[in-house]
């Protein structure tokens, strides 16, 4: 998970309108640069503690819930958690989660019945082979489809994240297609990240700009052929054509604030992942204002010479202002 500066947090131009509330790093995978791997999974808030924050959550004017971890779903206290989200007055609850319980239809009922309004599926390839070589964890990827067909028998709203590894990227247009026509209704693509790696040399798996890019783009055509949407969190928008910066993810504009084991809480534009390095070619770009620039793993990876500046006449009649995920 994001990692950042202790609490308090200070409050930007676009007010809080989201909790991420991420209870304890345990799980019941060992994802492939996934901080949860290396964290103390006994690194975990007590009841008390997760009902502050969802209290807090409200004064500070948050009116939606994304419950993420680790894997929200083993926590004891989750359905209750749920359940107080729902007393709160939190319009949308939305979990994070690998799905593996959800498998279990009692599970997903109990769920259901405390408030769960929404999941976003972690989805890494059409393939088992791959999906569970990068989750580190036998059948995985069956438990994701018996999930689903659950979670789609209940008319759950249903999303997905895609990792984008040179494991998969390839299979991005196909593997949107394939989620799409099961019922999931947008798309977050990101990109691997060497952040939270630990100790691990994975950098083989952070594919380029130049391969991710076109694949991202032909899945974004993909995505609007089903009614769905699809958002790009981790592109520079030198990388990205201006008719495409619609998808380009407004981190600021989505007003949420990351609260982690420890009391760890934070805007999520001044996490780790959103906020990239800018380099030499950026000083005369027409769209930095807009631009994250480009996170610092990549570069230390594939270098800058990917990254060049976008000229003024590029702005005129497009936004680049790029999506909030508030759909």
């Amino acid at each position: 998970m994001l990692q950042s500066a202790q609490w308090p947090v200070t409050v930007g131009e676009t007010p809080i309108r989201w909790l991420e509330l991420s209870p304890g790093f345990a799980c019941n995978c060992r994802c492939l640069g996934c901080h949860s791997c290396s964290a103390d999974a006994g690194d975990q808030m007590a009841p008390g503690e997760v009902l502050h924050w969802l209290q807090k959550g409200r004064r500070l004017g948050a009116r939606h819930l994304w419950l993420s971890g680790g894997e929200p779903t083993l926590r004891k206290d989750f359905v209750a958690t749920l359940r107080a989200a729902r007393q709160l007055g939190y319009q949308r609850i939305k979990v994070q989660t690998n799905a593996m319980l959800f498998s279990y239809p009692q599970f997903v009922d109990k769920a259901l019945d405390a408030g769960m309004s929404e999941v976003n599926l972690l989805l890494k390839s059409l393939d088992p082979k791959v999906h569970d070589g990068l989750n580190r964890t036998p059948r995985s990827h069956q438990l994701l489809g018996e999930a689903l067909g659950l979670l789609r028998s209940r008319n759950v709203r249903l999303e997905g994240d895609i990792l984008a590894t040179t494991r998969n990227v390839h299979e991005l247009p196909q593997l949107v297609a394939h989620y799409a026509q099961l019922g999931l209704r947008h798309f977050n693509i990101w990109l691997f990240s060497l952040v939270d790696q630990g100790d691990a040399d994975l950098r083989r798996l952070v594919p380029r700009l130049d391969r991710l890019v076109p694949l991202m783009l032909e899945a974004w055509q993909v995505a609007q052929a089903h009614g769905a949407t699809l958002c790009s969190l981790n592109t520079p928008h030198c990388a990205v054509p201006p008719a495409a910066w619609s998808i380009q993810f407004d981190a600021p504009g989505m007003g949420l604030l990351v609260v982690n084991p420890g009391g760890r809480a934070f805007r999520l534009e001044t996490s780790s992942i959103e906020q990239g390095q800018y380099v030499a070619a950026c000083d005369g770009c027409a769209a930095r204002p807009w631009c994250h620039g480009m996170r610092g793993d990549y570069l230390a990876v594939h270098g800058e010479g990917e990254l060049q500046p976008v000229a003024q006449a590029a702005l005129a009649g497009h936004d680049p202002r790029g999506s909030v995920l508030d759909l």
